[in-house]
């Protein structure tokens, strides 16, 4: 059974599902981008089994985080079906528009702060884990969790763009690095230096099914079997997903 841990499900969800179910996608990560998208997360894991939701403010939008959305947050978190604060985190490179068709100037870096620190705090108080957005800000993200060391966060670092120190740091805070398709020509060099224990898989997108496509070529690029890199990749995921129970 593959595992997608970074889908949004934000166009014709229903038929998404189905689609993955077909091609053996059995567990979906569905993140948000702001307290809507997070809504539309929970009330679909509550009418799909194969989906997890995820709450969270993506970086691009931190300007909207505020206390009140913090505490409706918290309120989804009452219904027992959130395993993650997703998507959050920092990115000082890029920024789209709502609709993704404009690029934007990122938001202050203070600002993207703010609003991380907060959803890691919520995060560690309620026991979830993280999926973490990085866009050149690891030595930010990083301080973070080290503020944080007490409460062990714990999760994902998602569409991993970094090097390999970076992955290395990543991964002695005991998160496993995630990777999609996009990003594979230019990490090739971290994913030969990780170990299949170390990392899980996604598609970035709103068509989960495609996870066996991120699957093949990364079985290809560590020799290794496509069964291999099935198990140990949804075997990683639901090691993760049983420290929220």
């Amino acid at each position: 059974m593959l595992a997608d841990v970074h889908s949004h499900l934000d166009q014709d969800p229903a038929a998404a599902l189905a689609r993955a179910g077909n091609n053996d996608v059995g567990i979906v990560l569905a993140a948000a981008m702001d307290l809507t998208t997070s809504r539309m997360n929970v009330s679909l894991a509550e009418r799909y089994g194969q989906v997890k939701a995820c709450i969270g403010v993506h970086p691009w939008r931190a300007d909207l985080f505020t206390p009140e959305t913090e505490s409706a947050m918290a309120e989804l978190i009452k219904k027992g079906k959130v395993t993650a604060i997703s998507e959050t985190g920092v990115d000082v490179m890029r920024r789209r528009s709502d609709d993704f068709r404009t690029e934007l100037e990122p938001l202050p870096l203070e600002v993207q702060l703010e609003a991380f620190r907060a959803q890691v705090g919520l995060a560690v108080n309620r026991n979830l884990f993280l999926v973490v957005h990085d866009r050149g800000a690891s030595k930010e993200i990083l301080k973070v969790f080290d503020d944080f060391r007490d409460h062990s966060p714990r999760g994902i670092i998602h569409g991993f763009l970094g090097s390999v120190d970076e992955a290395r740091q990543y991964r002695q805070r005991g998160f496993l690095i995630s990777i999609n398709k996009r990003n594979i020509p230019a990490i090739n060099p971290v994913l030969e230096t990780l170990a299949l224990n170390e990392i899980v898989l996604e598609t970035d997108s709103n068509e989960p099914a495609r996870v066996g496509d991120v699957c093949e070529t990364v079985a290809s690029l560590k020799r290794v079997t496509k069964a291999e890199v099935v198990e140990a990749t949804t075997e990683n995921l639901k090691k993760l997903l049983e420290t929220c129970l």
